[in-house]
């Protein structure tokens, strides 16, 4: 890592920094000029602006490793924006547990071992945010996409938990839930072993991927959830969760809360069926 003299800058780590969402929060955090951003990914990132720490959220040692060396040169940390994470497509019962487990090991475990590594310091600075990236697929179920959103879904109720337990202490947490948008998270997204031609689903499935595909590529930038997160790091006080998202998007999280369950699903239905 390079060099950096001491200064009053806050400081903020933000994780997944290597691509998407994370590259895009550490590179406009970074030009605000109040907080001083520490990236980590597993893959070294350069950037003149913020600082690269090198990180593997599926492992308890190197969050550890990362968060220490962190605090060992600033003193302390004062937000974390947690964007790691993966994306596995299959049906639920095409899906095997370990595939399931590697899914929920990246996305809601990672997501605890980087908020657990950091609270002990926000605790004793008495001050802290938590921000933690989940997706409207975090509120609302997508088929084929069932363990990534059972992930997400995890996320919700982890920050609602939070909420309470780090309110003593001036720590607030928050969940940012974006909708579709032009990253390589999709095309980086992983497949089960099952979902090929012999899977009952299989038809379903290809059309269902496919159709988030499309999504995703004509999605919007990754800069707009950055302003967001921005915003919410200037807050005095954070809200439990934000939805960020097309229109329609955030129409559909109002539409679950408000209409009949069974309306809803039928909608949703129609929506999901290219």
């Amino acid at each position: 890592m390079r060099s950096l003299e001491p200064s009053a800058n806050e400081i903020v780590l933000v994780t997944g920094s290597s691509s998407g969402i994370g590259k895009a929060c550490c590179n406009l955090i970074a030009e605000n000029g109040h907080w001083r951003v520490y990236g980590s990914s597993r893959s070294v990132t350069v950037s003149d602006r913020w600082t690269h720490v090198a990180m593997d959220v599926t492992d308890e040692s190197s969050v550890t490793a990362a968060i220490g060396t962190i605090i060992q040169r600033e003193g302390r940390i004062d937000a974390i924006v947690h964007c790691a994470g993966v994306s596995l497509a299959g049906s639920v019962e095409d899906t095997s547990i370990d595939e399931a487990q590697r899914q929920l090991d990246t996305n809601f475990f990672g997501a605890m071992r980087v908020v657990r590594a950091a609270l002990p310091h926000m605790r004793r600075q008495s001050s802290g945010k938590i921000i933690l990236i989940g997706s409207i697929g975090g509120l609302i179920g997508l088929p084929y996409l069932g363990y990534y959103s059972a992930s997400k879904f995890a996320l919700d109720g982890l920050v609602e938990a939070l909420r309470t337990e780090l309110l003593p202490f001036n720590i607030q947490a928050t969940v940012v839930h974006p909708g579709d948008f032009n990253t390589s998270f999709g095309s980086n997204r992983t497949y089960c072993a099952n979902a090929n031609s012999d899977s009952p689903y299989f038809d379903a499935f290809e059309k269902c991927v496919a159709f988030y595909a499309a999504a995703e590529n004509n999605g919007g930038s990754p800069a707009i959830v950055a302003r967001r997160v921005e915003k919410l790091l200037s807050n005095a006080q954070l809200p439990v969760r934000v939805i960020v998202g097309a229109p329609l998007e955030v129409a559909g999280v109002w539409a679950k809360a408000l209409l009949p369950s069974k309306v809803f699903e039928f909608v949703f239905r129609k929506a999901h069926s290219p």
